[in-house]
């Protein structure tokens, strides 16, 4: 009997912006899952469990825990959690039905396409390793093997002590140049780290990393959610101050899987407006606790949208459409209810907005024929 894991796969859309890697060593004591609470609440986009000192039973319950917070502060769909190096508790995980989305590995550990192999096309699969070595490692990857790469070590850091700094870089400027040339030649995301502070958070944005991975920075800060929300924020500002500041979204190097992350001015953008309806069958005449789950995960989709009595409609590109549509469907079949969805779409490439812009237009037109 082939295993499905019961949940959506989070691979075709992820944000490596602010990256929380953590275990029980990095967190004062405190419970890793409170942690995790606080940093989600301070902006943290990505989780990964990284506990080098316990065994897989004791990770599978902390990943059992992070993941029912993640559930709790409504962003199951949107925050991934990986687990570093184990790729045995992983396995055991996702058999138990524990929301975790994939695997994180370095040069020494289970080799990633193993780990693909084992976990399938929907996992996650992320590699690191000290960045002069990732210029060959990009060039040998066969495509469809790892979905991101982790770039460092920037600092020297206690909580890694085996990375290497960046080969040659004898100061901050040449770590940050390196890393700038990574991301300059890599079709990967690229999430950089290793003893990184708030004070690296900018000139990693304009080196052009997709993100950045702290240990220390966040589940060694006393207030987490505050220290999580300082990077996060200084991200944000840098980003949006950045010219041409659009085209600083994540690279996505798997084409074939159906993320476009394109934008509405790209000649590959189509347009597409939604109207979704999306509902179980068999558990009663109110469905409004079952619809709500379906529009939570709409909501933190980032594609435009807005409910009404009978329906939601989207509008976005149309690859990022379906790919929501599918994520929001399986929201009720994971439960094991038998589900409807109606949908009906429009695509109109070269177009945008149309959204309100109908609605609009329809206004102006009674308007006028009124007068």
């Amino acid at each position: 009997m082939t295993f499905r894991f019961p949940h959506p796969s989070m691979r075709e859309k992820f944000d490596i912006s602010a990256y929380l890697v953590l275990g029980p060593d990095d967190t004062h004591g405190r419970p890793v899952a409170e942690v995790v609470r606080d940093a989600l609440r301070g902006g943290v986009t990505f989780v990964q469990l990284r506990a080098k000192h316990s065994d897989a039973g004791e990770i599978i319950e902390m990943a059992r825990d992070i993941a029912d917070v993640i559930r709790k502060e409504g962003k199951s769909y949107t925050v991934p959690l990986l687990i570093d190096d184990r790729l045995d508790a992983v396995l055991a995980a996702r058999e138990r039905g524990i929301k975790v989305d994939g695997v994180h590995v370095g040069q020494t550990d289970v080799p990633a396409d193993i780990c693909r192999r084992l976990l399938g096309p929907e996992a996650i699969v992320g590699l690191s390793a000290n960045t002069t070595e990732l210029f060959d490692i990009i060039e040998r990857m066969p495509a469809g093997i790892i979905d991101y790469i982790g770039a460092g070590a920037v600092h020297p850091t206690s909580t890694k002590p085996e990375a290497t700094l960046i080969e040659n870089a004898g100061d901050d400027a040449a770590s940050i140049e390196a890393i700038s040339r990574l991301c300059r030649i890599s079709e990967y995301p690229v999430v950089a780290g290793g003893g990184v502070k708030p004070d690296d958070v900018a000139p990693l944005a304009r080196a052009g990393a997709d993100g950045w991975f702290v240990v220390s920075a966040i589940a060694g800060a006393d207030d987490p959610q505050s220290a999580a929300r300082e990077m996060t924020t200084i991200w944000r500002k840098t980003k949006a101050s950045m010219p041409d500041s659009s085209h600083t979204g994540t690279r996505h190097a798997r084409i074939e899987i159906g993320a476009a992350n394109v934008r509405p001015d790209d000649d590959r953008y189509v347009n597409t407006l939604a109207q979704l309806t999306i509902w179980p069958t068999g558990v009663g005449e109110e469905l409004s606790d079952y619809v709500a789950e379906v529009v939570r995960v709409i909501r933190e989709s980032g594609i435009r949208n807005e409910t009404h009595a009978m329906s939601t409609e989207l509008e976005g590109d149309y690859d990022d459409v379906i790919a929501l549509v599918k994520r929001a469907a399986f929201v009720l079949r994971d439960h094991g209810y038998r589900t409807q969805v109606s949908l009906q779409m429009d695509m109109r490439p070269g177009y945008r907005d149309q959204m309100h812009r109908k609605v609009e237009l329809v206004d102006e037109i009674i308007e006028r024929n009124g007068q």
